[in-house]
């Protein structure tokens, strides 16, 4: 029998300085990619600058609130709301970009980008009443399967980028720069999107619930290195002069 007793909290006691710790290395990512911001890409900045700036909030509270703190409805709701945020704008902007480079048809460009957003919305919108059912004992089996849905579409969205990608033949355009951007961003999507399905099973949930080593491997330690690679390899420096910037 599974002990559900704190779902849908987390047991351990959150380390507050590694969470001001990485919340310091996010901010410093922040101000790079906004160092390197061009009107041209307004999108794609937005995206990830939302990115930025949820996942870096997420660990000032994960700093600032204690064990018990973070056990209210209000805390809980707003840390989840946040990751999911910070998650989701990494992938959207996985696919901002491939629209940028070569030749791409308006009506196919705006299918990629609106498409994505919409299915994004929607395994959000599932995420609603799954927290909502979270606090009712009786109802706890029906907020584990909306939160198994809404894992399976990002995990399905997430996938879903590479025969886009590949079926599109931007890549052909590409600099090696960008590819390596983009794989490293879309496998790390990948691996989150992979975590959060497994943990949407009620064993591994409560599993990962009892220590917190378990969302800082899996969950924030892919979202880091998409943004920083990001950063680093900013786009600025690697769109080629034939890349498609016009936005809808």
């Amino acid at each position: 029998m599974i002990d559900l007793s704190n779902y849908p909290y987390a047991t351990y006691e959150p380390n507050q300085i590694a969470a001001g710790i990485l919340a310091g290395v996010i901010g410093i990512s922040l101000i790079g990619w906004l160092a390197q911001a061009t009107r041209k890409f307004r999108r794609l900045i937005i995206l990830l600058t939302i990115s930025h700036v949820t996942i870096f909030i997420e660990l000032v509270l994960r700093a600032a609130l204690s064990s018990s703190e973070r056990k209210s409805r209000a805390s809980f709701t707003a840390t989840s709301v946040l990751l999911a945020v910070g998650q989701r704008t990494i992938i959207l902007a996985n696919y901002d970009y491939i629209v940028r480079v070569g030749e791409v048809k308006p009506a196919i460009t705006r299918c990629v980008i609106i498409g994505p957003i919409l299915i994004a919305l929607t395994s959000a919108a599932l995420m609603i009443p799954a927290g909502m059912l979270s606090y009712n004992k009786s109802t706890i089996p029906q907020s584990f399967a909306l939160r198994q849905a809404s894992a399976a579409i990002v995990l399905g969205l997430t996938i879903l980028f590479y025969p886009i990608w590949f079926a599109l033949k931007t890549w052909k355009d590409m600099k090696k720069q960008s590819i390596i951007r983009l794989l490293i961003s879309s496998i790390a999507c990948l691996s989150v999107a992979i975590y959060l399905q497994i943990t949407s099973v009620p064993d591994y949930y409560i599993t990962t619930s009892h220590e917190e080593y378990w969302f800082y491997i899996f969950q924030f330690t892919p979202m880091a290195i998409a943004l920083l690679t990001w950063t680093f390899l900013h786009p600025r420096r690697s769109l080629q002069a034939d890349v498609n910037t016009s936005e809808l």
